[in-house]
């Protein structure tokens, strides 16, 4: 794949921002950030059959219009941060905003196989170049596909803001990219006066500005896990109501404790973190639509040694979230402010401990990436790229809100290991799902009525036993069963496909 620049420019507000806005001091919480952007991608099928190039970068210019409107009510964003004073100057210096031709289909990037590291193209900044003066806090790219299709790539400086406040900026430029009024999206401004700044170390992920200069080669994969797997998983856990996030977390920590006891032949500690919305928490009630970094850590441990099942993980990752939720109500008080800021001291100090096993699981689903129509429709797709990062996964909803899509980054000597774990083989697939703009199953809708004797030997952690169904013509139960092996749920031992309605004898494939 080959991705050719056409155009780059700085965008700024389409109203300067009054001088009374210039200093804006960032929160504590936005101090404890790490220095890092946040990559973003969505991608969009090819509308009304449009495959001109010209014709699609004149589109791109609506993006832009629409990008310097929605800027005057995100202002920040077209700033700069400041270290020193450790404030964005709002100068309406801009957006950088990228238009690029991609010499392949937007469906050959989809298909099974493509690596996260060929994503990286589609994003206008290197991960860890952020923090600078020179550094734009949000960067856009629009890449244009030779079917049509196009995908919006972008990166936010995480000093800056969040998932929920990247989502609410993405919705909020999608909606004046529609031409509609934007008059109801009111970010507030106020998260340092609730979070006073107190020049707090930052998180110390420790990423190098450019991924030449890593000290590992980094690999990402995206594993699935779709309604059936999370509907078994949930079957396997015998306790109160767990998430469908905690129980796929409680099986990826699981297999990164086996993968890293594989690795250094012994069992280490292992200490993971997770990220937690601070909006609707708090008592009383920071607004939804605060702009910046609203998050703490929720942490949990396992020590060295230390013998765990899948329903212990599942336990110990509620738990600590539950906790962490409900020490959230005290941190506007006097000293509430230690419940965020000791968590990350602890993390800092646990990343630089050779015999810790160092975890970050950060969730962005339930974020309304999905909903992100610039006119084009919505996203049949959303991902994040490779990431010069260990042991870090990103969580994302799946296209129908149903499964979860982790992102998985590690060290690329370690993957082989991860990615044969045996829960990990039996729940997840690492390969692009297949999408609406894909083939269409290969079975014929005419697919006569089928009886098939008991077929499929199970063999996953969940169950053993047989399994058979007879069709109803549509081929639909066939697709269904198929899924499930393709999702690495059953190993195929023989199928029997017996034609009832003509009474003609048995195929066997």
């Amino acid at each position: 794949m080959k991705v050719q620049i056409l155009s780059k420019k700085f965008v700024k507000p389409s109203t300067p921002t009054p001088s009374s806005l210039r200093n804006y001091k960032i929160s504590f919480t936005d101090e404890l950030a790490p220095t890092i952007n946040v990559p973003l991608i969505l991608y969009y099928p090819a509308s009304n059959g449009n495959t001109a190039i010209a014709s699609l970068v004149s589109d791109s210019n609506q993006y832009e219009k629409s990008l310097e409107h929605i800027l005057t009510q995100f202002y920040p964003l077209a700033g700069r941060y400041i270290k020193q004073s450790r404030l964005i100057d709002c100068n309406d210096q801009g957006v950088e905003y990228v238009v690029a031709k991609v010499n392949v289909q937007l469906h050959d990037l989809l298909g099974q196989g493509v690596e996260a590291e060929e994503l990286n193209q589609l994003i206008p900044c290197e991960i860890g170049a952020a923090d600078e003066v020179s550094d734009p806090l949000l960067a856009i790219q629009v890449n244009i596909f030779e079917c049509g299709g196009l995908t919006i790539g972008g990166c936010c400086s995480h000093r800056i803001g969040d998932g929920s406040t990247i989502a609410s900026f993405i919705y909020g430029w999608a909606i004046a990219s529609q031409g509609k009024s934007t008059d109801g999206i009111c970010p507030s401004f106020d998260a340092a006066s609730f979070f006073l700044g107190r020049g707090l170390d930052k998180l110390a992920l420790n990423l190098p500005r450019s991924v030449k200069d890593a000290e590992f080669k980094s690999m990402t994969k995206m594993f699935a896990f779709n309604k059936k797997a999370i509907s078994t998983l949930r079957a396997m856990y015998h306790g109160p109501r767990a998430s469908s996030l905690q129980l796929v977390n409680a099986i990826l920590w699981k297999a990164l404790i086996g993968m890293d006891r594989a690795k250094h032949g012994r069992s280490r500690a292992s200490f993971l973190i997770q990220p937690v919305n601070l909006r609707g928490k708090t008592n009383p009630p920071l607004p939804r639509q605060t702009f910046g970094n609203l998050w703490g850590l929720a942490t949990t441990q396992v020590k060295s040694g230390e013998k765990m099942a899948f329903q212990d993980f599942v336990d110990l990752l509620s738990g600590s979230i539950r906790k962490y939720v409900k020490d959230c109500g005290n941190v506007l008080s006097n000293d509430g402010y230690q419940v965020i800021v000791n968590p990350f001291m602890e993390s800092n100090k646990t990343i630089s401990d050779p015999e810790v096993n160092f975890c970050l699981f950060t969730s962005w689903c339930k974020f309304p990436f999905y909903e992100a129509d610039f006119g084009l429709g919505k996203p049949i797709w959303a991902s994040v790229v490779n990431m010069p990062l260990k042991n870090v996964v990103i969580l994302m909803d799946d296209k129908k809100g149903e499964g979860i899509e982790a992102w998985v980054h590690l060290d690329a000597a370690d993957m082989p290991i991860f990615e044969h774990d045996s829960d990990i083989t039996a729940f997840a697939t690492h390969s692009v799902q297949r999408h609406e703009l894909e083939k269409k199953s290969a079975l014929p809708s005419s697919f006569p009525s089928i009886e098939v004797e008991p077929v499929v030997t199970c063999e996953g952690v969940a169950f053993e036993g047989e399994l058979g169904f007879v069709g109803d013509g549509s081929g639909e139960g066939l697709t269904e069963l198929l899924e499930l092996v393709d999702g690495g749920f059953f190993s195929i031992i023989h199928i029997a496909f017996t034609q009832t309605c003509s009474g003609v004898g048995t195929e066997n494939i």
